[in-house]
């Protein structure tokens, strides 16, 4: 019994003996395809993408899981085993993403060992940020590449990976005073106050405008609703209108009319922007007869009908 174990012993470092003797007399183009080694990647991720990205908000920050494992034929498993330890370059790098976002991996290097019936581990890190013009819930891809170097009888290994995720609305609006903030009128007079408005959001977007202050006696309303289409340079124009009070008299008055704006998403309400705010100057001078009109009206009819009845007298 003990001479066929150690005759089944010798049998076996005999097979390994000429099995290195093989690997080391065959190039590799030849060894490769006998022995079938291949290395396999696959990257993972987390649910870093789930939620919308913000344009120029946070640089959002994805850990990329890289597993590594080496396939083989039975014929392989004796020689694999020899390869324990050995070293295996991987590389990771982007290789398209969309024209309004950045992105870039931390770490575009890595290496893992062989090791034979074992699945090995290691990760960078991906970070991401959107552009102001990423087009608020459009779908996004970044695709990455995984690369496993040729390490002696092992093949090179490579793989192409797909990142989805889409940006939220971000609501920017820019504003500007063609005719300044400061108006001055006649007591009987109305100013008109246009102010003009520009969508740099990255949606289709809606500007809710309000009197937010208006002196006593003093009347003040504004365009209530701006619609800005998609897209740099859709702009729209609001008028704020404003009349001084009429009491009779002459009028030496200034005072501030103070509006807000708030910029929301056309078709969610629930996504707002930040509210700002602007003040207008309006002054009010000169000479206020309110009714007097209707006084000289009365006066001229009387006047008209006294000469009336004076020529009718003179004709009798």
């Amino acid at each position: 019994m003990t001479k066929k174990i150690n005759a089944v012993k010798a049998s076996i470092v005999t097979a390994l003996v000429l099995v290195g003797v093989l690997v080391a007399i065959l190039p590799t183009t030849s060894a490769g395809p006998i022995f079938n080694f291949q290395s396999v990647l696959n990257v993972t991720w987390g649910n870093e993408t789930q939620q919308p990205f913000v344009p120029r908000g946070e640089l959002r920050t994805i850990t990329l899981v890289i597993t590594h494992t080496v396939t083989k034929t039975a014929l392989g498993n004796g020689v694999l085993a020899t390869l324990k330890g050995a070293l295996i370059p991987i590389h990771v790098k982007i290789t398209e993403t969309p024209s309004w976002c950045t992105a870039t991996i931390q770490q575009g290097t890595l290496s893992v060992t062989v090791q034979p019936d074992t699945i090995s581990t290691v990760e960078t890190k991906l970070s991401v940020q959107v552009a102001n013009d990423a087009p608020a819930y459009s779908l996004g891809y970044i695709k990455v590449k995984a690369t496993a170097e040729k390490t002696g009888l092992i093949a090179e290994y490579e793989n192409d990976f797909t990142l989805s995720f889409i940006p939220a609305y971000k609501a920017l609006i820019s504003r500007s005073l063609p005719e300044t903030n400061l108006k001055e009128i006649g007591p009987m007079d109305t100013a008109v106050l246009p102010i003009d408005i520009s969508n740099l959001g990255n949606a289709r977007t809606i500007v809710l405008l309000e009197v937010t202050s208006v002196p006593e006696d003093w009347v003040a309303v504004i365009t209530s609703q701006l619609t800005l289409e998609e897209g740099t340079g859709s702009q729209g124009t609001a008028y704020l209108v404003v009349k001084p009070p009429k009491s009779f008299g002459y009028h030496n008055d200034e005072q501030t009319i103070k509006i807000s704006m708030q910029p929301v998403d056309a078709d969610d309400y629930s996504k707002k922007g930040e509210i700002t705010y602007e003040t207008f100057l309006v002054q009010s001078r000169g000479f206020s007869t309110p009714g007097f009109e209707t006084i000289v009206f009365l006066g001229a009819f009387a006047l008209t009908l006294l000469i009336v009845i004076y020529i009718r007298k003179r004709k009798k």
